[in-house]
């Protein structure tokens, strides 16, 4: 039987104090990560965030009140200056009057893999930009957010695919009345009149392994902004890049019933594709090509398609054409496993390759993946290119293939 500690956080450089006489057992007043050693039963409400830049690692223990009138973790501002960058995960809370109490000039705070317990409210949410999701919510509880209790964009593997998508919470109890291969029920939940989830699970979390997360880059105008991103496929580039035709679009694939969520790739994709988890890269991703005829190749993907010239990489992207014709392949081109010139791999043969990138340069560290297509000459690329639609998944390594009269074989 697990021993419930009083003093059960662990403070890694930074400074914890007991402050019964505020009401809570513990507050934290400076930035940094803290973690919990045992489960923790206690008397007062329990954790009080004063601070920004802080992590709170529950470890998967249990924070568990002796008065369910308390409050559970209370995250402070003083009204005058944000409260910002808050991440809680890892814990289970249990028996609160409020599970998570956040206060309304607090932006930018995640709450993920949480389990939420016999509390009245799980969460009762002011904040001005909040990502809540992969939690675990049990039946009996309420909850007040002013924002919906979703994921920013994820990469995830579920059920053995991979799938670019935003992900909700799990509630015990529930059953939407549709299911979509995402892992994530057709229609917003509505929780309360005052709370809503757009992607509630099918499953319990642990079946949901993030492999990257998409941040949107967000610049707000005034300090009281709130950012709630809610469209999967937002724009890679500013409005002027895309071309609005009168023909309409014929959907590849039959909407999710109104009230939530979008279908998992975008409309313009090509049915040459044979596997959904490519077409949902492929949805994901900016494919970029260089000249006229790697121009023809791209649009075997898609029909919306980027010139190369004046435009930069900020996500996930396909990248069409050799180094000789497209400045990109000039330019990631030495960072893949098997660089392409005109003698290698060869007459007549392409390389489908796949690169992972992680960009340090702004305040949030951004991970994409680029897909780069091409080939020592014309045929190589449409090798490549051909071989491609016909894959199940992205590519561990480098396929090298060659066109034949018979089409594309592996070389």
């Amino acid at each position: 039987m697990k021993r419930f500690l009083i003093l059960a956080i662990i403070a890694l450089s930074m400074f914890v104090s007991v402050d019964a006489s505020m009401g809570y057992n513990w507050t934290i007043n400076e930035s940094g990560t803290y973690t919990l050693s045992e489960d923790m039963l206690v008397n007062y409400s329990g954790i009080r965030i004063n601070a920004s830049n802080v992590v709170l690692d529950g470890k998967n223990y249990q924070l568990i009140s002796n008065n369910s009138e308390n409050t559970g973790i209370y995250i402070y501002s003083n009204n005058e200056n944000f409260t910002e960058n808050i991440t809680i995960k890892n814990l289970k809370l249990k028996n609160w009057s409020i599970g998570i109490d956040v206060s309304y000039m607090v932006k930018n705070i995640t709450i993920t893999n949480c389990e939420f317990e016999d509390n009245e409210d799980f969460l009762d949410s002011d904040a001005l930009g909040q990502y809540f999701y992969l939690n675990s919510i049990h039946e009996n509880q309420t909850v007040y957010s002013d924002t919906p209790l979703m994921s920013p964009k994820l990469v995830y593997t579920y059920n053995g695919n991979e799938y670019t998508y935003r992900l909700g919470n799990y509630y015990y109890g529930y059953a939407g009345a549709d299911s979509e291969d995402e892992g994530v029920y057709s229609g917003v939940y509505e929780i309360s009149e005052s709370a809503c989830d757009p992607y509630p699970l099918i499953k319990t979390p642990e079946n949901y392994k993030v492999t990257e997360t998409l941040y949107p880059d967000v610049e707000l105008k005034y300090k009281y902004d709130s950012a709630v991103i809610a469209d999967i496929f937002a724009l890679t580039s500013d409005p002027e890049n895309y071309v609005i035709t009168d023909a309409p679009v014929t959907p590849t694939t039959t909407p999710r019933s109104s009230g939530g969520g979008g279908r998992s790739y975008d409309s313009d994709i090509s049915d040459d594709i044979q596997s959904r988890i490519i077409k949902n890269f492929v949805s994901s991703a900016t494919v970029i090509y260089g000249n006229e005829i790697d121009e023809n190749y791209a649009n075997q993907l898609r029909e919306r398609i980027q010139n190369a010239n004046g435009f930069t990489i900020t996500g996930n992207a396909v990248i069409v054409g050799g180094p000789f014709a497209n400045p990109f392949a000039t330019e990631y081109n030495d960072q893949f496993e098997i660089p392409i010139t005109n003698e290698n791999p060869g007459e007549n043969k392409g390389i489908i390759q796949v690169l992972k990138v992680q960009d340090n340069s702004g305040s949030i560290i951004k991970s994409y993946t680029i897909v780069y297509i091409a080939g020592s000459d014309r045929l190589g690329t449409l090798a490549a290119m051909e071989y491609f639609k016909t894959l199940e998944n992205l590519p561990s390594g480098p396929i090298t293939v060659e066109w034949t009269q018979n089409g594309p074989v592996l070389a």
